[in-house]
């Protein structure tokens, strides 16, 4: 989970000996949990991957399934252990590994485009990647292997909303006018579950893809 009930039930008031809300706070927080990592595009956990199959190419980038990359243990094509790759943070940021000389040599390179030739299937990577989560051991906050700060309040913050909504009866509330009572509900823009200030504060972090 994206952050600490410990937190939603502080920024709640809720006494935290004070249970009878626990069960609904914390399907709050797996459900914006899920409602961000599904808008940015890739899983935040911290978790290590053995032996993942990428084809070869002639791209001096490898983009791996998971990021960011915390560390990589291995890496080898055909069977032949590798050790010329690097991590560069701007890279390793989006999960891609960098080599000189290229992912192998049995592909056709097009610059921007798809190789035409699809490579073979043998390059192996075993990594970390992903972050420690708010409730995790090794969680620090401001650590660059820990969950960035403002995704875990912005989670906090959609919890808070939704809590507080439900409470009085406003579910989807968008506006209110007292003069001739007037409500407008939002119509969750985008089908994202996530109000316009929530996709803002998490725009930084959405995956568009291999650049």
């Amino acid at each position: 989970m994206l952050c600490k009930l410990s937190d939603v039930k502080t920024m709640l008031n809720i006494s935290l000996e004070d249970t009878t809300q626990d069960a609904k706070l914390n399907l709050l927080i797996k459900q914006y949990s899920a409602l961000i990592e599904g808008y940015i595009g890739y899983k935040l956990a911290r978790a290590d991957y053995t032996e993942e199959v990428h084809s070869e190419n002639n791209r001096q980038l490898l983009q791996l399934n998971h990021f960011p990359l915390q560390n990589v243990s291995s890496v080898s094509v055909g069977g032949e252990d590798l050790t010329d790759w690097k991590m560069f943070p701007e890279y390793s940021r989006w999960g891609r590994l960098y080599r000189g000389l290229g992912w192998g040599q049995k592909a056709y390179s097009r610059g921007f485009t798809h190789d035409i030739v699809s490579g073979v299937w043998d390059i192996k990577v075993s990594y970390t990647a992903g972050y420690y989560l708010p409730n995790d051991t090794g969680y620090v906050e401001g650590a660059e292997n820990s969950l960035p700060y403002d995704i875990s309040t912005c989670c906090l913050n959609c919890v808070v909303e939704k809590y507080n909504l439900d409470a009085m009866g406003a579910t989807g509330l968008k506006a209110h006018s007292e003069g001739h009572i007037s409500d407008t509900y939002s119509d969750e823009a985008n089908n994202t579950g996530l109000s316009e200030s929530a996709r803002l504060l998490l725009k930084k972090y959405v995956y568009y893809g291999v650049a």
